[in-house]
Parts: C-alpha cells; structure tokens; sequence
C-alpha cells in the first residue's frame, strides 16, 4: 500500500510519512452518492473510483494545487484528500468546486444511470495529527460528519441533476467571507446534525442548481 490508499492507484502523491506530524490545514471529503446500489457491479465501482480520482486530481491540479502536493486516504466509495498547509483554504474553496462541477459534468455526457459519478464533497480547515495509520483529530472527524450530514444527501436527492454538491464547515465559510474570496449569494445554511455533531454548515451547488 503507498501512503494509505487501497486499491486505486491515482497520479503520485504525497506519503504518509512526508507529512508533518502536526498541522493546521485544508481538508477535503469525497463521497460516491449510490455507490452501494445493488446494479453497480464491482466493475461498475471500479470504474467509478478511477473516475473520482483523475477527476479529483484535475480539479485540483486547475485550482493551482498540484495533486503531487496533497495527500489521500481512501474510503472505499470516497476520499480524503489533504493540501499542504501553504495553501489557503478560502482561496481552494470556489475554484475547486466550479472546477470539479465542469469536469463531472463533461465526464457524464455519456454515461447511464448506473455509471454515473455524482459527488458529495466537504471542505474544512483545522488542526490534525498522524500515526502509522493514517491521519486523526476533531478536524477529520468534523468533515466526515458533514459528508455524512443527513441534510446534505436529502439536498443531493433532491437535485438529482446535479452532480456536485460541496457542503463547507461554518469555520471556512465565515474564513472565506472575512477574505471576501468567496459569493456570499452562492451558499445556503444547512443544519447539521451526524453522531456528536451539532451546528452549521454551508452548502454550494452548481450555479444552474443554487437557490432551488
């Protein structure tokens, strides 16, 4: 295994032990909506997690974030991917999105129901640590509670046209406001409530999508 992914191998990245064993930095959270439906046949995930990956990488790679520079943990039916803590998280926060919408967009043209990539995607900035394992803190705990928000997979269902929707913590929201890099008018609040977590967050559609 190389720096904690299993079984899809994405452009070269950064290892596990190139981290820093302490950092304050930008967290990204990626997740395969319907990625356990029954028609989707191992090939059909395969197929699906490659997608993710090379989508992911361009995404960040035209957000001026090279991919060689990030770190990943896979989940499965997602990811977790981490920038260097010289990138400023406002500034990640818009361009990725509008990146990823466009590339998934692109990628879909063709495809069936089944073979359909559609993302849910977090974004959070905070403190983390790492073990041989991987990565911990309340910062990684904190995104994947809002990847998992109930709230945030009703919005999805409900557009089911879209195939992005980004949901970003109240402390980067409230960071990329006070920058003024971020379209207030973009955002709608969403309550969160997953497990222990309780509170706030932001969520981004596509523009054609916003404001249903």
């Amino acid at each position: 295994m190389n720096g904690g992914r299993l079984g899809v191998s994405p452009p070269s990245s950064l290892l596990l032990d190139e981290l820093p064993p302490h950092m304050h930095t930008t967290f990204v959270g990626l997740d395969i909506c319907g990625f356990g439906d029954p028609r989707r046949t191992a090939d059909v995930q395969r197929l699906l997690r490659a997608t993710m990956y090379d989508l992911a990488a361009e995404a960040f790679r035209m957000s001026g974030v090279p991919w060689a520079e990030t770190y990943q943990e896979d989940r499965g039916d997602g990811a977790l991917i981490v920038t260097s803590p010289a990138v400023q998280a406002a500034e990640l926060l818009e361009p990725l999105a509008h990146h990823a919408a466009v590339l998934l967009r692109r990628s879909n043209r063709l495809a069936g129901e089944v073979t359909r990539l559609r993302l849910r995607m977090a974004m959070h900035v905070g403190d983390v640590q790492r073990d041989e394992h991987g990565l911990i803190g309340r910062a990684v705990i904190h995104l994947h509670r809002l990847l998992e928000a109930e709230a945030f997979k009703r919005v999805l269902a409900a557009t089911p046209d879209a195939d992005l929707g980004m949901l970003v913590s109240d402390e980067l929201y409230r960071s990329g406001l006070e920058s003024g890099v971020i379209d207030e008018d973009a955002y709608a609040s969403l309550r969160v409530l997953c497990k222990e977590t309780r509170g706030k967050a932001y969520l981004w559609l596509p523009p054609r999508f916003a404001g249903r």
